[in-house]
Protein backbone atom coordinates (compact mmCIF):
# COMPACT_ATOMS: atom_id res chain seq x y z
CA UNK A 1 0.00 0.00 0.00
CA UNK A 2 2.88 3.00 0.69
CA UNK A 3 4.64 1.78 -2.54
CA UNK A 4 1.68 2.54 -4.14
CA UNK A 5 0.49 5.38 -2.56
CA UNK A 6 4.29 7.14 -3.04
CA UNK A 7 3.87 6.04 -6.96
CA UNK A 8 0.66 7.74 -7.10
CA UNK A 9 1.67 10.35 -5.73
CA UNK A 10 5.11 10.63 -7.69
CA UNK A 11 2.74 10.89 -10.72
CA UNK A 12 0.25 13.04 -9.67
CA UNK A 13 3.59 15.49 -8.50
CA UNK A 14 5.09 15.00 -12.17
CA UNK A 15 1.97 15.60 -13.90
CA UNK A 16 0.97 18.66 -11.74
CA UNK A 17 4.56 19.60 -12.93
CA UNK A 18 3.77 19.52 -16.02
CA UNK A 19 0.53 21.64 -16.37
CA UNK A 20 2.65 24.04 -14.56
CA UNK A 21 4.99 24.35 -16.77
CA UNK A 22 2.87 24.05 -19.64
CA UNK A 23 0.38 26.88 -18.52
CA UNK A 24 4.13 28.84 -17.71
CA UNK A 25 4.85 29.01 -21.51
CA UNK A 26 1.33 30.14 -22.65
CA UNK A 27 1.80 33.22 -20.00
CA UNK A 28 3.52 35.46 -22.43
CA UNK A 29 1.32 36.88 -25.12
CA UNK A 30 1.76 36.01 -28.56
CA UNK A 31 1.38 38.44 -31.60
CA UNK A 32 1.66 37.83 -35.40
CA UNK A 33 5.06 38.03 -36.62
CA UNK A 34 4.67 40.53 -39.86
CA UNK A 35 3.44 38.30 -43.10
CA UNK A 36 5.26 35.42 -41.88
CA UNK A 37 1.88 33.69 -40.24
CA UNK A 38 4.08 32.29 -36.97
CA UNK A 39 2.81 33.66 -33.49
CA UNK A 40 6.15 35.31 -31.37
CA UNK A 41 6.15 36.21 -27.83
CA UNK A 42 6.01 39.86 -27.25
CA UNK A 43 8.93 39.64 -25.49
CA UNK A 44 12.03 38.18 -27.36
CA UNK A 45 15.33 37.08 -26.17
CA UNK A 46 18.33 39.02 -28.10
CA UNK A 47 21.66 37.36 -28.93
CA UNK A 48 23.84 40.22 -28.08
CA UNK A 49 22.81 40.20 -24.56
CA UNK A 50 23.13 36.22 -24.32
CA UNK A 51 26.51 36.77 -25.50
CA UNK A 52 27.14 39.23 -22.58
CA UNK A 53 26.46 36.54 -20.37
CA UNK A 54 29.48 35.14 -17.67
CA UNK A 55 30.04 31.77 -19.61
CA UNK A 56 28.38 28.97 -21.83
CA UNK A 57 26.74 27.72 -18.69
CA UNK A 58 25.12 30.65 -17.69
CA UNK A 59 23.72 31.19 -21.07
CA UNK A 60 22.23 27.89 -21.52
CA UNK A 61 20.59 28.33 -18.47
CA UNK A 62 18.82 31.81 -19.39
CA UNK A 63 17.98 30.21 -23.08
CA UNK A 64 16.11 27.40 -21.19
CA UNK A 65 14.58 29.74 -18.51
CA UNK A 66 13.02 32.30 -21.06
CA UNK A 67 11.55 28.90 -23.35
CA UNK A 68 9.87 27.65 -19.66
CA UNK A 69 8.80 31.59 -18.91
CA UNK A 70 7.11 31.21 -22.45
CA UNK A 71 9.36 33.00 -24.52
CA UNK A 72 9.52 31.87 -28.03
CA UNK A 73 11.26 34.31 -29.97
CA UNK A 74 15.19 34.39 -30.25
CA UNK A 75 17.11 36.92 -32.39
CA UNK A 76 20.74 36.70 -33.20
CA UNK A 77 22.78 37.88 -36.05
CA UNK A 78 25.99 37.34 -37.48
CA UNK A 79 28.56 39.48 -36.06
CA UNK A 80 27.50 39.48 -32.30
CA UNK A 81 30.65 39.11 -29.78
CA UNK A 82 32.27 37.83 -33.26
CA UNK A 83 30.28 34.94 -33.78
CA UNK A 84 30.23 33.85 -29.97
CA UNK A 85 26.68 34.86 -29.28
CA UNK A 86 25.02 32.59 -32.39
CA UNK A 87 27.64 30.15 -30.79
CA UNK A 88 25.96 29.87 -27.50
CA UNK A 89 22.44 29.95 -28.81
CA UNK A 90 23.04 27.02 -30.92
CA UNK A 91 24.34 25.20 -27.97
CA UNK A 92 21.53 26.57 -25.82
CA UNK A 93 18.52 25.76 -27.98
CA UNK A 94 20.07 21.74 -28.84
CA UNK A 95 17.16 19.93 -28.14
CA UNK A 96 14.64 22.63 -28.09
CA UNK A 97 14.89 24.01 -31.49
CA UNK A 98 11.72 22.87 -32.54
CA UNK A 99 10.08 25.15 -29.49
CA UNK A 100 11.52 28.33 -30.99
CA UNK A 101 11.44 31.01 -33.82
CA UNK A 102 14.77 31.75 -34.38
CA UNK A 103 15.80 34.44 -36.63
CA UNK A 104 19.22 36.20 -37.65
CA UNK A 105 20.65 39.22 -39.21
CA UNK A 106 23.53 39.29 -42.48
CA UNK A 107 25.52 42.08 -41.13
CA UNK A 108 26.79 45.34 -43.22
CA UNK A 109 29.54 44.03 -44.75
CA UNK A 110 27.26 41.67 -46.16
CA UNK A 111 25.67 43.59 -49.10
CA UNK A 112 26.45 41.61 -52.00
CA UNK A 113 25.15 38.06 -52.87
CA UNK A 114 28.13 35.73 -52.36
CA UNK A 115 29.34 37.44 -49.18
CA UNK A 116 25.59 37.17 -47.35
CA UNK A 117 25.22 33.02 -48.85
CA UNK A 118 28.48 32.45 -46.57
CA UNK A 119 27.87 34.27 -43.63
CA UNK A 120 24.17 32.53 -43.77
CA UNK A 121 26.38 29.10 -43.80
CA UNK A 122 28.65 30.49 -40.71
CA UNK A 123 25.04 31.32 -39.24
CA UNK A 124 23.64 28.25 -39.63
CA UNK A 125 26.82 26.35 -38.36
CA UNK A 126 26.91 28.13 -35.52
CA UNK A 127 23.34 27.74 -34.72
CA UNK A 128 23.49 24.34 -35.02
CA UNK A 129 20.61 24.01 -36.87
CA UNK A 130 19.83 23.51 -41.31
CA UNK A 131 17.27 26.06 -41.16
CA UNK A 132 16.34 29.64 -40.67
CA UNK A 133 12.76 31.17 -39.11
CA UNK A 134 13.60 34.22 -40.30
CA UNK A 135 16.73 35.94 -41.53
CA UNK A 136 17.18 40.06 -42.52
CA UNK A 137 19.82 42.31 -43.81
CA UNK A 138 21.08 44.01 -40.74
CA UNK A 139 21.64 47.81 -40.22
CA UNK A 140 20.14 49.39 -43.37
CA UNK A 141 21.27 52.72 -42.32
CA UNK A 142 23.36 54.41 -44.70
CA UNK A 143 22.15 56.23 -47.73
CA UNK A 144 23.78 53.92 -49.94
CA UNK A 145 22.60 50.67 -48.58
CA UNK A 146 19.35 50.15 -50.86
CA UNK A 147 21.56 50.91 -53.98
CA UNK A 148 23.75 47.79 -52.69
CA UNK A 149 21.20 45.56 -51.58
CA UNK A 150 19.17 46.07 -54.84
CA UNK A 151 21.93 46.01 -57.35
CA UNK A 152 22.43 43.39 -59.43
CA UNK A 153 24.70 40.40 -57.28
CA UNK A 154 23.18 42.54 -54.37
CA UNK A 155 22.38 40.69 -51.06
CA UNK A 156 19.14 40.63 -52.37
CA UNK A 157 19.87 37.97 -54.37
CA UNK A 158 21.07 36.04 -51.30
CA UNK A 159 17.43 36.56 -50.06
CA UNK A 160 15.89 34.71 -52.54
CA UNK A 161 18.27 31.75 -53.21
CA UNK A 162 18.31 31.49 -49.86
CA UNK A 163 14.68 30.53 -49.62
CA UNK A 164 14.91 28.09 -52.73
CA UNK A 165 17.52 26.47 -51.08
CA UNK A 166 14.97 25.72 -47.80
CA UNK A 167 17.58 27.68 -46.14
CA UNK A 168 15.49 30.37 -44.90
CA UNK A 169 11.57 30.51 -44.47
CA UNK A 170 11.03 34.06 -44.11
CA UNK A 171 13.48 37.52 -44.91
CA UNK A 172 13.25 40.81 -43.54
CA UNK A 173 15.39 44.06 -43.12
CA UNK A 174 16.15 46.29 -39.99
CA UNK A 175 17.43 49.72 -39.89
CA UNK A 176 17.04 52.23 -36.87
CA UNK A 177 18.36 55.56 -38.48
CA UNK A 178 16.42 56.83 -40.84
CA UNK A 179 12.55 56.44 -42.54
CA UNK A 180 13.78 57.87 -45.58
CA UNK A 181 16.30 55.10 -46.18
CA UNK A 182 13.21 52.35 -45.01
CA UNK A 183 11.00 54.08 -47.93
CA UNK A 184 13.86 53.21 -50.21
CA UNK A 185 13.70 49.93 -49.60
CA UNK A 186 9.97 49.86 -49.60
CA UNK A 187 9.98 51.24 -53.09
CA UNK A 188 11.33 48.37 -54.81
CA UNK A 189 8.06 46.61 -53.82
CA UNK A 190 9.99 43.36 -52.67
CA UNK A 191 8.28 41.07 -50.99
CA UNK A 192 9.48 41.02 -47.26
CA UNK A 193 8.12 39.22 -44.86
CA UNK A 194 9.31 41.44 -41.72
CA UNK A 195 10.63 44.89 -41.45
CA UNK A 196 12.14 45.86 -38.16
CA UNK A 197 11.43 49.22 -36.89
CA UNK A 198 12.50 51.85 -33.90
CA UNK A 199 8.81 53.06 -32.21
CA UNK A 200 9.89 55.87 -29.79
CA UNK A 201 7.11 57.86 -27.97
CA UNK A 202 9.26 60.24 -27.01
CA UNK A 203 10.19 60.93 -30.85
CA UNK A 204 6.83 61.16 -32.45
CA UNK A 205 7.36 63.62 -35.35
CA UNK A 206 11.08 63.69 -35.79
CA UNK A 207 11.93 61.43 -38.21
CA UNK A 208 8.82 59.47 -37.04
CA UNK A 209 8.84 55.81 -37.90
CA UNK A 210 5.77 55.35 -36.79
CA UNK A 211 4.37 58.48 -39.12
CA UNK A 212 6.18 57.54 -42.37
CA UNK A 213 7.15 54.00 -42.39
CA UNK A 214 4.30 51.90 -40.72
CA UNK A 215 1.24 53.57 -43.05
CA UNK A 216 3.67 51.94 -45.79
CA UNK A 217 3.34 48.77 -44.07
CA UNK A 218 -0.02 48.34 -43.04
CA UNK A 219 -0.52 49.21 -46.95
CA UNK A 220 1.84 46.15 -48.40
CA UNK A 221 0.46 43.69 -46.04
Amino acid sequence: MKSTRRAFLGTTAAAAGSMAMAQQRNSIPKRPLGKTGLQTSIIGMGGFHLGSSADLPTAKRMVARAIDAGINFFDNCWDYHEGKSEEWMGAALEGKRDHVVLMTKVCTHGRGRQKAMEMLEQSLRRLRTDHLDVWQIHEVIYENDPDLIFAPGGAIEALDEAKKQGKVRFVGFTGHKDPSIHLRMLSHNYPFDTVQLPLNCFDATFRSFERQVLPELRGAV
